[in-house]
């Protein structure tokens, strides 16, 4: 089918067409040798599709509703060979069908985009607009389809790193339970998981602002080598120094502890190895452990802590007992 019979569809989809071609188009509908409605409605459809990717299932469905549509009322068209009628029945049709391939790939641009990345792992993903994302353990990423228009917005549950790509006329922002970071383009760490109390955002390079949703008129502003740490049971937070080499050392495949609680050890040592820790909490002491361990087992992971605490242990498949 030529390029024009298309345009005149497309145009008459959107509003735009003409007199002249709007009676272009109904001649066409009133024709009956003219077989070219389906294959032009096909045509609009793959050039949306060329912007909006949808399951091929949905097209498929889609594409059969359309089908059915219009071949019904050419068929009954065919039969009453009344060129006015074949106008009005067909018009119509040709309307709804629209309306209903727009609605499904406007459905389908709203259903979001979710990286989760379970314990024991660490993945990296490229978002559309070019922003590189590192996803430590237990860690899930959220954004829709249309994540690179007017807002570059993203969720965050877990822990990541962004290498955002510069952009002032678009901000990128990751929403979490806690506060919202802002920026324009920057490097930067965020470690938000649900069953930490202590949650925080360090900057690499660039600049950033928080801002607390139960607080959202009071924004945090940080600048490089800066992280804000705040504490959900206390409501409270404040900036402090960062120390890349242990804030970032994840990325690198480095379990990194800096005076860390041995029950948050223990937390860590269950997302990072992807097991559960089973333990009496209450008679285990809290002291704070330091040091940093690339590449080794689980097994060598607990012979350390064994040594440091006096502790005894045995692994049954991905349970680890303290006894």
């Amino acid at each position: 089918m030529e390029k024009k019979g298309n345009n005149i569809l497309e145009k008459y989809i959107h509003g735009s067409i003409s007199e002249e071609e709007y009676n272009e188009l109904k001649q066409r509908i009133q024709d009956d040798s003219d077989r070219s409605i389906p294959d032009m409605l096909d045509d609009c459809w793959q050039n949306d599709l060329n912007i909006h990717v949808m399951p091929q299932r949905a097209k498929e469905r889609t594409r059969k509703h359309i089908d059915e549509k219009i071949k019904k009322d050419i068929r009954r068209m065919w039969l009453k060979r009344a060129s006015a009628i074949a106008a009005s029945l067909l018009l119509p049709v040709l309307i709804l069908s629209t309306v209903y391939l727009y609605r499904e790939v406007n459905h389908y641009k709203q259903i979001p985009n979710i990286v989760s990345v379970n314990r024991g792992q660490r993945a990296g993903i490229t978002l559309p607009d070019g922003t590189i994302v590192h996803l430590n353990s237990e860690s899930k990423l959220t954004y829709t389809p249309d994540f690179n228009g007017k807002l570059r917005e993203v969720s965050l549950e877990g822990e990541a790193f962004f290498e955002v790509t510069p952009n002032k006329e678009k901000p990128f922002i990751v929403k979490t339970s806690v506060f919202n970071v802002e920026v324009l383009g920057t490097s930067f760490n965020v470690s938000v998981y649900n069953d930490e109390n202590i949650v925080e955002t360090a900057l690499i390079e660039g600049k950033v602002k928080l801002t607390m949703n139960k607080c959202p008129s009071k924004p945090v502003y940080l600048a490089p080598s800066q992280k804000f740490v705040y504490s959900k049971d206390e409501r409270k937070g404040g900036i402090s120094i960062m120390e890349e080499d242990s804030e970032l050392a994840w990325k690198q495949g480095i379990l990194a502890f800096n005076a860390v609680p041995l029950k948050e050890v223990l937390r860590r040592i269950e997302r990072w190895y992807g097991v559960t820790i089973h333990y009496d909490k209450d008679s285990l002491v809290n002291d704070k452990f330091t040091g940093q361990f690339k590449m080794i087992s689980i097994q060598e992971m607990m012979n350390i802590l064994r040594i440091h605490y006096n502790l005894k242990f045995k692994i049954e498949n991905n349970n680890i007992y303290i006894i």
